[in-house]
C-alpha cells in the first residue's frame, strides 16, 4: 500500500460517523493571570484540564445529551478554577504580548510546531501563547447527514465567529498561518467528496521533522482547520474563549442535528465556498441566524 493510500485510511477512520446518541461537548481554553492553578481533584475528574503551550489552562467536559447539562458542568468547572486564580475568557490574552509569554511546554511536538510556523513570521508562535478558544463538538452523522454536517459546520465558521467571536482578533492570527496547515482558504474543503479533499490537505501539509509524526494518525492532529474531523466527531475550532451560551451552543445543535435548519443553512453557505478566506474578516452572520431557530431546537 502507498504512502497516500495508508493516509487516505487515517483520513478515512477520521471521518468515522458516531454509533451512540446525538451529543455535544465543548473544549474551553482560558488565559491565567497569576500562575497555573492546582488542575487535580473534582476537577480533574469533571473537566480533564491540560495545559497549552503558552500556559494556557483548557477545559475537555465530556459530551452530554442536552444543552443544560453540558452548561452545568462548564460553571461548576469555570467557579473552581476562578476560586483559585484570575482567568479570562477571551480570544487573545488581554494582559500580556508576545515577549511576556515563553513557550511552557517544551515539548518535542511544540518545538517542532514552532519551528515549523516560524518560517512565515510570528503568527504561530502568538497562536500557540497568547489565544485561546471555544471548541464545540458534535457528533458527526453517517452518510449524507454527516457529508452535510462538515460542509455546514465549516462554512458557517465565518459568520458564527462574527456572531460569536468577538473583534476578529484571534481569526486573524490564524490567517497568518500557512494556510497549508490551517485550511483558513478553503482548500481543504470539497462540496462533492470530503474524504479525498482532506486527504490531499493532509498529504500537502508537512510533518513534523519529529518520530511521531509519521505516523498518519499523529500527523492529522498536528493540522489546525476550523473544523477537524476527529472519528466520530466534529471539533467546530474557530470561536474564541468564551463562557458558552444556551443561544451559541443552541445554534451549533441545530445547524448539525436538525435536518431541515442543516439544509437551509447549507443552501444559504455553498456560494460563499469561493470567498472563503474573506469571509472570516467580512461575513455578516444575519441571514445564517435568521435560518436557525436556536432556542427552540435547545430545548
Amino acid at each position: 500500500m502507498t504512502e497516500s493510500a495508508h493516509l487516505r485510511e487515517a483520513v478515512q477512520r477520521a471521518f468515522r460517523p458516531a454509533t451512540g446518541p446525538r451529543m455535544i461537548g465543548v473544549e474551553l481554553e482560558m488565559h491565567v493571570r497569576d500562575g497555573i492553578p492546582e488542575l487535580d481533584g473534582e476537577l480533574a475528574r469533571r473537566g480533564h484540564p491540560t495545559l497549552e503551550p503558552g500556559g494556557q489552562v483548557e477545559l475537555s467536559l465530556p459530551p452530554q445529551r442536552s444543552i443544560p447539562a453540558l452548561l452545568r458542568e462548564v460553571d461548576w468547572c469555570l467557579a473552581t478554577v476562578g476560586a483559585a486564580t484570575e482567568v479570562a475568557l477571551t480570544g487573545v490574552d488581554p494582559w500580556r504580548s508576545l515577549d511576556d509569554v515563553p513557550l511552557t511546554l517544551q515539548t518535542p511536538r511544540y518545538l517542532a510546531m514552532q519551528e515549523l510556523f516560524d518560517h512565515d513570521g510570528d503568527a504561530g508562535r502568538r497562536m500557540m501563547r497568547l489565544t485561546a478558544s471555544l471548541q464545540v463538538c458534535v457528533d458527526l452523522l453517517p452518510g449524507r447527514a454527516g457529508h452535510e454536517q462538515w460542509l455546514v459546520a465549516n462554512l458557517a465558521g465565518p459568520a458564527l465567529v462574527a456572531a460569536y467571536g468577538g473583534d476578529r482578533a484571534r481569526t486573524r492570527i490564524w490567517q497568518g498561518i500557512d494556510p497549508a496547515r490551517t485550511g483558513y482558504d478553503g482548500r481543504h474543503l470539497d462540496v462533492h467528496d470530503p474524504i479525498e479533499a482532506y486527504a490531499a490537505f493532509a498529504g500537502a501539509a508537512a510533518r513534523l521533522p519529529i518520530p511521531q509524526a509519521m505516523d498518519d494518525g499523529y500527523h492529522l492532529n498536528t493540522l489546525f482547520p476550523p473544523v477537524r474531523p476527529r472519528g466520530g466527531y466534529l471539533e467546530l475550532r474557530y470561536l474564541d474563549s468564551q463562557r458558552p451560551t444556551i443561544e451559541l451552543l443552541g445554534t451549533v445543535w441545530a445547524l448539525m442535528y436538525d435536518a431541515d435548519t442543516r439544509r437551509r443553512a447549507l443552501e444559504l453557505l455553498r456560494p460563499t465556498l469561493p470567498t472563503y478566506w474573506d469571509q472570516w474578516q467580512t461575513a455578516d452572520p444575519t441571514a445564517l441566524l435568521e435560518a436557525v431557530n436556536a432556542k427552540e431546537v435547545a430545548a
